[in-house]
């Protein structure tokens, strides 16, 4: 027996089995399976031991080939390289994630100093609000009927001057003065017990054309800034007038944060900005109350004296059947009311023994968007009388 058929003190039974079996195959001994079987019985079993036959190890030997052939096993270089690759794909996952993280945390970091910020803001807004408007008691008669005071389209930031008429900040605030006035003279005809104000809408201008930011007078914080100012005014004046004074809001087009509508979400809108302005401004205010249960940022509801009304700004649902009639299906109850603004114009209808009422606009139609559309319309607001049978009476009222 030579040197090539004794098992090396480190081989294993399985790798000395290779080495006769593959010696064999090429031809570097001369050797039969039977031969290759006594061997290894006798350097690797004791007598004591079975002792296989040559089909066996045969058996076993062409087993590991069928492996080899079929890729099962690597060669050295190939197992580094596969290694090697893997480790550095599991590098670059490592620093990703590192990077994940860590943007992560300068995203909460910069959530967390923006709410810090809008709450030290908040509170700010709140003690100007004290000391601008502070609390008092009134007494109002109970009464049978509320009014329902549109407040849509008020385009605060819009700067026009032509033959349609003229329109800016100014005008907005003198017209919104002589609206409530024209609400006061309402609330004495009627002894109306409540005011529910509903803010449907394009309060601001906006940017959401290049000939919108061209005619606007103020820029955007301004135009938040102002009209909550302005409206916060007007509402405490009419809490004086009323027992509770309850807000409600919808968002308009205008303030999307896009002029393309379809690369922003439905709720990017900065109207929801001004009615956050005014609830931290009238803190102080015990009687004026903001509803916070609405069913979308385009959707309001209201329950009043026992009946559902909605409030949409249009842009969404049509002033027509089917407007009316995919709304109502997709919310699954039908309204007794539904208020819209958008079209700058006051209209009335009913659908379905559903009342369809739509408020005017501040501005009227002297931008260059409206006077393209032909969307003609004079300053008007709309306000409701409402008691427990719904929509009694409305006052489409003309602004100078």
């Amino acid at each position: 027996m030579n040197l090539q058929t004794h098992r090396n003190n480190d081989e294993t039974e399985l790798q000395f089995l290779w080495r006769l079996g593959t010696a064999k195959k090429n031809g570097l001994i001369d050797i039969s399976w039977k031969e290759i079987a006594e061997i290894m019985n006798s350097e690797c079993r004791t007598p004591d031991e079975e002792q296989y036959g040559e089909a066996r190890y045969r058996k076993i030997y062409q087993s590991g080939e069928r492996l080899l052939n079929d890729g099962v096993f690597f060669s050295e270089d190939t197992y580094l390289q596969e290694i090697t690759a893997a480790k550095q794909s599991l590098q670059k996952e490592k620093q990703k994630l590192s990077d994940e993280r860590m943007a992560l945390k300068n995203i909460l970091r910069h959530n967390a100093r923006l709410e810090e910020n809008l709450k030290y803001l908040e509170g700010l807004i709140k003690e100007n609000g004290k000391t601008t408007f502070k609390n008092y008691s009134n007494h109002i008669e109970q009464s049978d009927n509320d009014l329902f005071i549109c407040l849509s389209d008020f385009h605060l930031g819009s700067d026009n001057d032509n033959y349609f008429g003229s329109y800016n900040s100014n005008i907005a605030e003198n017209r919104l003065k002589e609206y409530l006035l024209k609400i006061i003279d309402i609330q004495k005809i009627h002894k109306s017990e409540n005011a529910y104000v509903a803010l449907l809408g394009d309060i601001i201008n906006g940017e959401i054309r290049h000939t919108v930011q061209l005619q606007n007078r103020e820029n955007l914080i301004e135009q938040v800034q102002k009209s909550a100012e302005l409206i916060s005014a007007f509402i405490y004046e009419l809490s004086k007038h009323f027992k509770n004074v309850y807000i409600n809001s919808v968002a308009g087009n205008h303030s999307r944060t896009s002029m393309n509508k379809d690369e922003v979400l439905r709720d990017n809108r900065l109207d929801t900005l001004i009615p956050w302005y005014i609830k931290a401004k009238l803190s102080n205010c015990e009687n004026v109350v903001f509803n916070t249960a609405n069913i979308d940022p385009t959707i309001s509801n209201w329950i009043i004296r026992g009946n559902k009304y909605l409030m949409v700004h249009g842009d969404y649902d049509s002033f027509s059947e089917s407007g009316i009639s995919k709304l109502v299906m997709m919310l699954g109850f039908k309204p007794t009311a539904i208020f819209y603004g958008h079209f700058h114009r006051c209209s009335f209808d009913e659908i379905a023994d559903i009342k369809i009422i739509r408020s005017g606009s501040f501005s009227g139609a002297v931008d260059d968007y409206t006077i393209s559309k032909r969307m003609s319309g004079s300053p008007s607001q709309m306000v409701c009388v409402i008691d427990d049978n719904g929509v009694q009476t409305c006052y489409p009222i003309k602004l100078i």
